[in-house]
């Protein structure tokens, strides 16, 4: 049986505009990658009754409940109060979390204020969880049959808990109930075209939970359940009826995939992007051991710069334009030539708002890839408003191209 978890974000800046909570959609996209959708977001602003009324409820209807800010020194910093009060118990000085607040002040050379004794006050019952990135440490609360997991509300204190502690806890508890999951990951299909193939097969599938995320430019498809055979034959009809737009299956990014095919074939990797302006480079080399294959990048954004270093002929650019599938060709070779890599990929396009025409439109990508048997390119015609938004798709389909020259 699925975990039912609830997030509980407290503070009146949330209420009043001056901040959003982020920290609620950070560990929501954690809990997808654990077959987990959060049940319910609340907030509630800095009122001890508001607090502990908000967790009473939140304990009644979930399993685990992890609350967000109200830890500081402050006045107005009440979780600990609230949440003590929903589990009926006093107050408490941890010790040992009071020395480690000394400690960090006195490391920094700074004096500490009497009320950063606040942030070492706790509930009773409550366990302890050491926060590195931060003064007020984490703490668990039993609150009637639910666990209530008490966090700061910074962002980089909240991530770090939730990776040290939260999700550790979480993956201990799913592997007792034998949960399975399988991802397809689509590129090309919107998230309602990935949706309507897939509703026949969610009919014939009772006992398992399709989970769909939109993470442009690609759909994430989830299959949860408790029978590992029943959930591959699912994945293995639902990527049929999806079709050429599934790249893979599994964790893996698109990224992670070409760079490992690239690893198991002993080969190497060059770009030469114009409209993306890095953003293939940046997307590889976000992945930890990204130089074993990935040689380098050349941004060639003006006309001159993809003559001068890329080999792209003048006359080519006279007679074709810069965006166009014989100048994409020529990047794309000129890069593998001058950074000596087996293979590239390059781009060139209008990604606007403006610089469209008539026969070139916004949205016309040209993307070439060049390898050992020879080179190939095509042109997109992206339908899309947003600039940010043609740049990403038109560099995951550039990855996506010379994922399937290894298959």
């Amino acid at each position: 049986m699925t975990l039912k978890i609830e997030t509980l974000a407290i503070g009146d800046e949330l209420l009043d505009g001056r901040l959003a909570d982020t920290n609620s959609q950070m560990l929501a996209r954690d809990l997808v990658d654990l077959g987990i959708t959060l049940s319910r977001q609340t907030v509630v602003g800095d009122a001890v009754e508001e607090i502990a009324e908000a967790v009473r409820r939140a304990a009644e209807r979930a399993d685990i409940v992890v609350t967000s800010g109200g830890l500081g020194p402050t006045t107005d910093d009440l979780t600990a109060e609230g949440v003590a009060q929903a589990a009926g118990v006093s107050i408490r000085l941890d010790e040992p979390s009071w020395e480690r607040i000394q400690s960090l002040f006195a490391a920094r050379g700074l004096e500490l204020p009497e009320n950063n004794r606040r942030q070492a006050e706790v509930p009773e019952s409550a366990r302890i969880l050491e926060n590195q990135k931060g003064v007020a440490p984490g703490f668990v609360t039993e609150v009637g049959s639910a666990e209530v997991w008490s966090f700061p509300g910074v962002p980089r204190e909240f991530q770090h808990l939730q990776t040290a502690h939260l999700i550790p806890h979480l993956k201990g508890r799913l592997s007792a109930t034998s949960l399975f999951t399988e991802t397809l990951r689509c590129l090309g299909a919107t998230e309602s075209k990935v949706g309507s193939v897939i509703e026949p097969i969610e009919g014939r599938y009772p006992n398992l939970r399709f989970q769909y995320r939109a993470h442009f430019p690609e759909i994430l498809l989830r299959l949860v359940g408790s029978e590992r055979a029943e959930v591959e034959r699912a994945a293995d009809e639902a990527e049929e009826a999806i079709g050429r737009s599934v790249y893979g299956r599994g964790e893996a990014s698109l990224a992670e995939r070409v760079l490992h095919a690239l690893e198991a074939a002993g080969q190497t990797l060059a770009t030469a992007e114009s409209c993306t302006g890095g953003l293939i480079a940046k997307t590889l080399t976000d992945v930890p051991g990204a130089s074993r294959v990935y040689r380098g990048s050349v941004v060639a954004y003006e006309d001159d710069v993809k003559v001068a270093l890329l080999d792209v002929e003048e006359a080519t650019l006279k007679a074709h334009g810069a965006v166009s599938q014989a100048v994409a060709t020529q990047m794309a070779e000129g890069a593998r030539t001058r950074l000596r890599a087996d293979w590239a990929v390059s781009t060139t396009g209008i990604a606007g708002p403006g610089g469209g025409t008539l026969e070139k439109p916004v949205g016309t990508v040209c993307i070439a890839l060049a390898g050992p048997r020879g080179t190939k390119a095509r042109t997109l015609h992206l339908p899309i408003p947003e600039r940010e938004r043609i740049r990403s798709m038109s560099a995951a389909v550039a990855l996506r191209e010379l994922l399937s020259a290894f298959r």
